[in-house]
């Protein structure tokens, strides 16, 4: 009787040791868009719009974990950094990226706590011949950190005859939810997808 609690409290223990995202890019969770903004200056090739406000900054160049980026786009409620999506330049391999981005991310923080297809819609709103794939990891509020986090990685492709649609989508999405507010209104924040460098995870 003992052993199998033992075994129980310690794989919870484990549980609850697992490394969880403290911000995105050296970003922490609540920071200012000035400190943002700083940080993100200092990557190579990030192109910052004239006239960005502080509640929704757009960006596009650069790269992450070792992938060109289409756009950036980073969410600040109350002036306060809550989420940050990713979309990658696949060049046609949207799945191989997708795939990729969550095998490091795996490596990283573990297993996904939620892997679906999701009905994926093309550009011109007409249903995809298939579904989109997204990968969620989910960090529950702890005895130390009293913040829900929540990292999806998801591709949208379209399959064409001749195979991966090259217009396909892969994002990449870190969310406090706390923070947004999705954890207290029940919502769950857009899914997205993300290719990996494991130090940028």
């Amino acid at each position: 009787m003992k052993l199998p609690l033992i075994l129980l409290l310690a794989g919870h223990a484990l549980a609850l040791a697992a490394e969880r995202p403290n911000g995105f890019l050296g970003i922490p969770w609540g920071a200012s868009p000035e400190e943002a903004k700083r940080v993100l200056q200092k990557r190579p090739g990030v192109v910052f719009p004239e006239g960005a406000d502080d509640y929704h900054i757009e960006l596009t160049g650069g790269s992450f974990a070792g992938q060109p980026v289409a756009k950036w786009v980073l969410e600040f409620p109350e002036r306060k950094f809550a989420s940050a999506a990713v979309t990658l330049k696949t060049d046609g391999n949207a799945g191989t990226v997708h795939k990729e981005f969550c095998d490091g991310l795996v490596s990283k923080y573990g297993p996904s706590t939620s892997d679906k297809k999701t009905g994926a819609v093309t550009r011109k709103g007409a249903p995809a011949s298939t579904a989109g794939k997204v990968a969620m990891w989910k960090f529950p509020v702890t005895m130390k950190d009293k913040t829900v986090v929540l990292i999806a990685a998801e591709v949208t492709s379209v399959k064409a005859k001749g195979g991966e649609d090259p217009n396909a989508a892969v994002t990449i999405k870190y969310v406090n939810e706390t923070l947004t507010g999705a954890a207290a209104s029940g919502k769950e924040p857009p899914k997205t997808a993300m290719p990996v460098k494991k130090e940028d995870l």
